[in-house]
Parts: structure tokens; C-alpha cells; sequence
């Protein structure tokens, strides 16, 4: 399946002219830092607070059940408009109602099976409730527990939307329809219990769309951190090897690694500095990048790492295995060769190779430096020092590690300052059949 893509591509419509309107893209939608739109991660913050209020709901309605409704019986504090039965058996009902949802949250793994489980909550507590108050009222003319029921459910959870409202607005409707049809007395239809059960409806109206303001607002926030963040590690992961830049955000330093046969490359373009001399700044800059961005996808492709650039001059290494940063190399004398051919400039690149043992780590707290270095740097860099243009000169170590799949030409003995008289070789290309 193709992936979707980050715009949606709306159908061209035909204007008056005759001529197709022009796409309007839809901007994506914000996510979090796991990928969550707003709406999803509304649910599941609310969903994870499904199971506390559960538990808590359920410790209240036994403390009820097994101490507060045997009092009432006892005591004979229950009045007899409503059978105590009904009160036991709403109590009943409602710690399996909670039971239930303890049960079926486990499910709900999806944010659609989530979001329909608050909402089969919503609907269900609203019922429930609303049969008790209709009790709570036909026995003691009271609906404050009613009440505080709702506001607490509006301060604790948050849904997207307003279908949490239309489910208040439409409880206490039904309420009001069935208290003004069960009570004899005429009491309910007072205008002040009118009044009170309209506020309630209206206070958790109001909870509800603060609830879901400060959600939004608060999801914005952290958008704005994970983008922030992500153009941080952006940058962190540009500069340093992905495994560096992981130790480095997870423990603020990274300890050096030695590696026994590190491969090295330092390629300098020949007579740039006479080059940059004649020209602008700006100018020098952007030859500069184009060449070095070429040559970081040569990089990428070939699968080795980007050390540093000084200069004109450019290092790359391979941890383990040379061939590649061979085909570097050659890839590098080609993308020399083109670019002259299309820019009718001309450049050389003169490049140094050797394999040996290095010590690799980050240098400084500011301003984070990956390196390598070690004596096998130092000869890699002068061999591509005492190297010809256009060539590309390698050690006796190199030629004899990389001589099966690639062929190769003996320069001689160079002086190699630091070495004296050291045997080197010129690599020429790949052997046929064999890849780079």
C-alpha cells in the first residue's frame, strides 16, 4: 500500500474561465510526540482515568451497600415514598455497571474502541444517575448528590467535541420530565428547583468546554515542545553517527571507542584556495556546498560515516568495511569529473586512504565534534598530502586488504613525513563483477 501522502489533493474544480482551480492542500494535523492527534490524545488521557474513578466508584458504592443502606433499614431513616429496595438495588446495579467497564477497559486498545468506551460510560452513568435522581428527589426532596455527580464527572474527564453536553443537556431533560410526571406533591415544579436543576446543566456546560479549551491549549504546548525537540535531534543527528547522538541524549556524554581497523579518507580539492582567492565569498560558499552536499549523498549511499570537513578538505571513515569507503572514493573522482563538465571548471580532488587502529569519541561541551584519531589519521592524511590530482593514493595496508575485489597500481616508495619511506599504491577502480 503507498503511504499517504502529507497533503491531501483536492479534485481540480473548473472555474467560470474554463481553467482548473488550483489544489488546496490541507495542512496536516498536529500530533504529539507518539503520533496522536488531538482528538486521540484526549481520549486517552481520559481513558486512563476510567479505571481510578472505577475503583473509586466502586469502594463508595459498597461502602453504601453494606453499611449506609443497612443503617437506613435499621434506623428506619429511609422515608416511604421509595422502597429501600430500590436504593439496594440501584446500588447493585451500579457496581456492576463500574465492574463491567474495569473489565472491558482492558480491551480498548484502539483510540476508536477507547472513544466509544467513554462514551458507552457517558450514556450509561447518565441513565443511572438519572434514576437516582429521581429517587433521591421522591424521597427527600433532594438532588445534591445528583448534582455533584455531574460536576465531577465534567471537572474529571474530557471528550472531544459536544456530545458530552447534548448527554448532560439530555439527562437532566429526561429528569425533569419524570420528577414533574412522579411528583404528587408539586414541590419539583417550584421555580427555584427549576432553576437549580437548569444551573447544574448549565455549570457542567461550562466545565465541560473549559476542560476541552485547556486540553487544547495544553496539547499545543507540547506540539510546540516535540517540534522543538525533533528539530534538536535534527540537528544532534546531522552532526554526530545515530548511535553517538543516542548516547549522548540518554547519558549527556559518550565514552571513546576503539576501533582495531578503522578505514579513513581525507579527500582535498586541488588549488581551491588559489581558486576562492579570486572570487566572492558568497561564490566560494556555494561551489563549496554544492561539491560537499554531493558528497554527502555519496555518504549516505555508500553507507559510511561523514567525519568533518576543514577547509576544502573532506574526512569520512568506515568502521568496518573498506570496500565501501572505497567506492567512496571512486565516486568522489567521478563526481569531480562531472561537475566539471558541467560547470566547465577545473577541479581535482586528491585523496588519501589507509586502514589502522583509531580511538573515536567527542571532543568539547559546546559545539559537539565527532573525531577520530590516531597515527593511522596522521598517514591518511598524508597520503592524500603527498598524493597526485585526480588519484587516489592508499597504503600497503589498504592495497592488501582491499586487493581481490579492487585494482590497483604500485606508485613506489614516498617519503611520508613522521614515516620516512613508505610503499604505496593508486586505486584504480572496482574489478569487474565486483561491487562498490
Amino acid at each position: 500500500m503507498l503511504p499517504r501522502p502529507d497533503f491531501v489533493q483536492v479534485t481540480p474544480a473548473l472555474q467560470s474561465g474554463g481553467r482548473p482551480e488550483a489544489p488546496r492542500p490541507t495542512p496536516p494535523q498536529e500530533t504529539d510526540e507518539h503520533g496522536d492527534t488531538f482528538e486521540a490524545w484526549v481520549i486517552k488521557r481520559s481513558f486512563i482515568l476510567l479505571a481510578p474513578v472505577c475503583r473509586l466508584g466502586l469502594v463508595a458504592t459498597l461502602l453504601f451497600l453494606c453499611f449506609i443502606d443497612p443503617l437506613y433499614h435499621a434506623l428506619n431513616l429511609w422515608t416511604a415514598a421509595v422502597p429501600l429496595a430500590f436504593l439496594v438495588s440501584w446500588h447493585v446495579v451500579i457496581i456492576v455497571f463500574l465492574s463491567s467497564f474495569l473489565l472491558i477497559r482492558r480491551r480498548a486498545q484502539t483510540p476508536s474502541a477507547r472513544g466509544n468506551t467513554l462514551l458507552a460510560f457517558f450514556c450509561m452513568q447518565a441513565v443511572l444517575f438519572a434514576c437516582y435522581g429521581v429517587m433521591s428527589w421522591l424521597a427527600t426532596g433532594d438532588l445534591s448528590l445528583f448534582a455533584i455527580d455531574q460536576l465531577l464527572l465534567a471537572a474529571v474527564f474530557c471528550f472531544p467535541g459536544t456530545v458530552r453536553r447534548w448527554i448532560n443537556g439530555i439527562q437532566a431533560l429526561v429528569l425533569g420530565l419524570a420528577l414533574a410526571w412522579l411528583d404528587r406533591s408539586g414541590k419539583f415544579l417550584d421555580l427555584m428547583n427549576l432553576v437549580n436543576l437548569i444551573l447544574v446543566v448549565g455549570v457542567t456546560y461550562v466545565i465541560d468546554g473549559y476542560m476541552l479549551r485547556n486540553a487544547r491549549a495544553l496539547f499545543a504546548q507540547q506540539c510546540r515542545v516535540v517540534q522543538e525537540r525533533r528539530r534538536a535531534d535534527t540537528v544532534l543527528y546531522n552532526a554526530l553517527p545515530l548511535e553517538i547522538a543516542e548516547e549522548l541524549k540518554a547519558h549527556h556524554r559518550v565514552k571513546a571507542q576503539s576501533f582495531p581497523a578503522m578505514s579513513i579518507l581525507f579527500a582535498d580539492i586541488v588549488g581551491f584556495t588559489r581558486f576562492a582567492a579570486e572570487r566572492s565569498p558568497d561564490q566560494v560558499l556555494r561551489i563549496l556546498n554544492e561539491l560537499f552536499s554531493e558528497m554527502d549523498a555519496l555518504v549516505e549511499a555508500h553507507q559510511v560515516e561523514k567525519i568533518k570537513t576543514i577547509g576544502d578538505a573532506y574526512m569520512a571513515v568506515s568502521k568496518d568495511n573498506p570496500g565501501a569507503l572505497a567506492g567512496l572514493a571512486l565516486s568522489m573522482r567521478d563526481l569531480i569529473q562531472h561537475y566539471n563538465a558541467a560547470r566547465g571548471s577545473e577541479f581535482s580532488l586528491r585523496i588519501g586512504m589507509h586502514c589502522g587502529s583509531t580511538i573515536a569519541g567527542v571532543i568539547g561541551k559546546k559545539r559537539f565534534l565527532y573525531d577520530v584519531w590516531s597515527d593511522a589519521v596522521n598517514l591518511a592524511s598524508r597520503l592524500e598530502s603527498t598524493g597526485e590530482p585526480g588519484r587516489i593514493q592508499t597504503s600497503e595496508a589498504m592495497f592488501h586488504t582491499l586487493r581481490h575485489a579492487f585494482d590497483f597500481e604500485e606508485r613506489g616508495m614516498v617519503h611520508i613525513k613522521g614515516k620516512g619511506p613508505t610503499r604505496t599504491y593508486y586505486l584504480r577502480g572496482a574489478r569487474q563483477g565486483m561491487s562498490t
